[in-house]
C-alpha cells in the first residue's frame, strides 16, 4: 500500500510540474504575442512566431509565408523578425529598415503585454481569492476583542486596512501581523508592572509566561467606511525578564478560532476592478525593490532562482496549497516578466531599446555586428548566471 501512495505522490507531483512549466511558456507566449501583435500592426515581416525552443515537432505556413511553429522545448518562444540581426537587408518590410519609433513600440509591446496580463490577472486574484487584506471571520463574546460595557470592537466582517496609521503594503512586507508586531515592539517591549495571578499564563520548558491585554488601534473597513478602532492585543512576557515575547489575539494559549479568527478579504467586482492597476503597479514596484537590494548585497543570490527554481517552486507550494497559489502567482510573473524585459541588460527587450533610442538621437545605426555581439556576450553571462543562481538553490 505505501508503494502505491509513494507512486501516486510522484506522478501528482510531476503533474504540478506539468503545470509550473505550461504557466511559465503562457508567460512566455504572451509575451512574443505582444511583440507579434505590434508587428502586424506596423506591417513588419515576420517570419516565424514559435511555441517553445528546439527541433520543431509541428510546423504550418500562412499564405503570406509566416510559420507557426510547435518545437521541443516548451520554456519559451520568439517572434522573428524579418532582417532582425543584420545590416543591409533590402526588404523594406525587415525589421532594422522600419523607422525608429515603430521598432521601438515592437519591443516594448512584449512587456506591455505582459503588464496587461498581469492586470487582468490581477482582477482575477482580487475577486476570487484576496490577496494583502483580511477580514474578521469569527469573534464571540469571549474575545479579548469583542468588547466591554456595550462597546463595540470588531465585527464579523471588518476589513484590516492598517494598525495606528500604517497601512497594510505588501510590496514591504507589511501586513496585519508584521504591522500588531512592530506596535507591540514599539509600546510595550517589557513590562512596567508586577504580574498578578490573575492573569492569563502558561508555562512551557519550565518557564511561566503571562499574557497581559494592552490597547492597540486598528485601521479598519466596516460598512465600506473606513473608521478606527480602539481594540486589544494579548502581549505574551516572559515572567521573569519581564521581557515581550510576542502576542497574540486570543484570550488565553488554549482558545481556538471560535473565538476569534480572520481571513483573506475578497475583494467586490468594483474593488477589483479598481484595485488591479494600483496592485499590478505594486509589484511591478516590489520587482525593483528586490532588484535594488540584490545589487546592494541586501538580499543573498539565494533568494532568486532561474526556471528551474521556478518550476521546483511553483510545483512544490501549488501541491501544497492548492490552485490558489497559481492565482496569487500569475500577477507577481507577469508583472516581473514585463519589468525584467525593459531592464538595459543584453539579450532582454530593454537592450534592444537602449540601440534604437541611440540610434533616433545621433540619426545612424550602431553596426549590428557590434550590438551583435555585446548581445551574445550577455547572452552568455545571463544564461550562466540564470545556471548559477539555479545550482545555488540546490547546494546553500
Amino acid at each position: 500500500m505505501s508503494n502505491l501512495l509513494s507512486a501516486s505522490a510522484i506522478f501528482s507531483y510531476i503533474g504540478y510540474i506539468v503545470i509550473a512549466i505550461v504557466v511559465l511558456l503562457c508567460m512566455v507566449l504572451i509575451h512574443e504575442l505582444g511583440h507579434y501583435v505590434a508587428g502586424k500592426m506596423l506591417k513588419f515581416k515576420i517570419n516565424e512566431f514559435s511555441v517553445g525552443f528546439g527541433p520543431k515537432l509541428l510546423q504550418k505556413k500562412k499564405k503570406n509565408g509566416e510559420l507557426i511553429s510547435l518545437r521541443a522545448f516548451p520554456l519559451g518562444g520568439y517572434c522573428a523578425f524579418e532582417g532582425e540581426d543584420a545590416d543591409g537587408n533590402e526588404n523594406p518590410e525587415s525589421f532594422n529598415n522600419q523607422k525608429p519609433w515603430k521598432r521601438l513600440i515592437v519591443l516594448f509591446f512584449g512587456a506591455f503585454f505582459n503588464f496587461i496580463s498581469g492586470i487582468l490577472f490581477s482582477f482575477i486574484l482580487l475577486i476570487s481569492h484576496g490577496y494583502d487584506l483580511v477580514q474578521v471571520k469569527t469573534i464571540n463574546e469571549t474575545s479579548i476583542n469583542y468588547g466591554q460595557n456595550q462597546e463595540q470592537i470588531l465585527q464579523v466582517g471588518d476589513v484590516f486596512l492598517g494598525v495606528e496609521g500604517n497601512k497594510i503594503d505588501f510590496v514591504n512586507d507589511k501586513y496585519l501581523s508584521n504591522l500588531i508586531t512592530e506596535s507591540v515592539d514599539k509600546n510595550y517591549a517589557k513590562y512596567d508592572g508586577e504580574f498578578l495571578e490573575t492573569l492569563p499564563n502558561f508555562t512551557e520548558d519550565g518557564k511561566v509566561y503571562y499574557l497581559v491585554k494592552s490597547p492597540i488601534l486598528y485601521n479598519i473597513q466596516r460598512d465600506g467606511k473606513k473608521i478606527d478602532v480602539q481594540g486589544y492585543v494579548n502581549v505574551v512576557y516572559d515572567g521573569e525578564t519581564k521581557e515581550c515575547m510576542g502576542w497574540t489575539l486570543m484570550k488565553n494559549e488554549k482558545a481556538d478560532e471560535e473565538e476569534f479568527s480572520i481571513q483573506t478579504y475578497k475583494y467586490t467586482f468594483l474593488e477589483s476592478l479598481v484595485q488591479a492597476v494600483p496592485y499590478a503597479c505594486k509589484w511591478a514596484w516590489k520587482v525593483l525593490v528586490i532588484l535594488f537590494h540584490l545589487i546592494t548585497g541586501q538580499l543573498s543570490l539565494k533568494a532568486v532562482g532561474g526556471p528551474v527554481t521556478t518550476i521546483r517552486v511553483i510545483a512544490s507550494s501549488t501541491s501544497q496549497a492548492g490552485f490558489t497559489y497559481i492565482l496569487m502567482l500569475l500577477p507577481a510573473l507577469a508583472v516581473n516578466l514585463a519589468v525584467f524585459n525593459l531592464l538595459p541588460i543584453p539579450a532582454l527587450d530593454g537592450f534592444q531599446m537602449l540601440f534604437v533610442g541611440i540610434e533616433a538621437v545621433r540619426k545612424k545605426p550602431v553596426k549590428r555586428k557590434v550590438v551583435n555581439m555585446i548581445n551574445n556576450i550577455g547572452l552568455i553571462v545571463l544564461l550562466g548566471f540564470v545556471i548559477i543562481v539555479d545550482i545555488l538553490q540546490f547546494i546553500l
